[in-house]
């Protein structure tokens, strides 16, 4: 069988979201999200969005991405990391053959690039998810295994219902505990833009600063609105927030001087009585680790899929 490896092509996206959907049954996406989470990326490149074909027929693709055209801060440092954001393979085909084919072809791209370490899914403007599913797609995390990654990290997506939701008279007293030590929790305001963006310049990765200006950016558009984001403040500095979109939960933080005085334990709350106040049913989280988990537990929230990231030096 004549097995061939090509960059992708326009006339190739039927293709691909059929072989996507098959190959990766739970993250299949629509031409929609293929648009404007991949072809529309600022880094993104046909040369390494590879796709094999046997006899015609497509029957994989990878898909990398680099700092090609936007740096991406501290999720890449030196300038030197890429990113495999999916790999799917046709489920009658041998995952270890076409696999390993597009896994090395990609490798031989980024390292002619100069990159020196490539992750697997955690690009931070374009991932799918976290990482690789270690339960529904065990078979492409033994690929990339056999491939010389390393699980450096696992991250947990969890899901709540909150239709039922009350803030527990414990946060309640932590939050008056709070109140009478100077700290506020309340809706953000489009006065508190300049702070905010500095509050999340000096304390968050990058992508969250990312995610926020396009936020702010929406509610001038009316596609998004204050009251999506809870600020905690001391005064006139902000030392804290949280926001959701729709029943995405998240991503919230609080300075490194204000930790562990249950201030995430009372946004988390206040936020999700929010959520449900308009009308939300549920709530999910993409990305939480075992820490994370354990106050998000305390709420309703369950474990719905685990995932391992994993990183090799090229």
């Amino acid at each position: 069988m004549s097995t061939s490896i090509t960059p992708y092509t326009d006339n190739a996206r039927d293709e691909v979201l059929e072989l996507w959907a098959a190959s990766l049954p739970l993250d299949a996406i629509t031409v929609d999200t293929l648009e404007t989470r991949v072809l529309l990326d600022d880094n993104f490149d046909p040369e390494t969005f590879l796709l094999a074909r046997a006899n015609g027929k497509l029957v994989g693709f990878v898909l990398g991405v680099y700092a090609k055209r936007l740096t991406l801060g501290d999720a890449d440092p030196q300038g030197d990391r890429c990113w495999i954001t999916a790999l799917g393979v046709e489920p009658n085909e041998d995952l270890s053959n076409v696999g390993g084919r597009l896994l090395s072809e990609v490798e031989k791209r980024f390292k002619s690039l100069g990159k020196k370490e490539c992750r697997v899914s955690s690009y931070p403007p374009g991932y799918f998810t976290p990482g690789i599913d270690t339960h529904a797609y065990k078979h492409i995390l033994d690929l990339f295994l056999a491939h010389e990654y390393e699980v450096f990290h696992e991250a947990l997506s969890m899901d709540a219902s909150i239709v039922l939701f009350r803030v527990p008279e414990k946060t309640k007293e932590i939050q008056e505990r709070l109140h009478s030590e100077g700290i506020e929790i309340r809706f953000y305001t489009r006065n508190d833009l300049v702070r905010f963006m500095a509050f999340l310049e000096k304390w968050m990765p990058s992508d969250w600063v990312r995610v926020e200006r396009r936020n702010l950016r929406k509610i001038v558009e009316g596609g998004f609105h204050p009251e999506q984001v809870m600020l905690v403040t001391k005064g006139e500095e902000i030392i804290g927030y949280c926001q959701f979109e729709g029943s995405h939960f998240g991503p919230f933080g609080v300075s490194g001087e204000y930790q562990a005085r249950g201030i995430g334990t009372v946004l988390l709350a206040r936020t999700l009585e929010r959520m449900r106040q308009e009308g939300h049913h549920d709530a999910w989280v993409m990305w939480a680790d075992d820490v994370a988990a354990k106050v998000y537990g305390k709420f309703g929230f369950t474990e719905t899929r685990r995932f391992a990231l994993l990183k090799k030096t090229l």
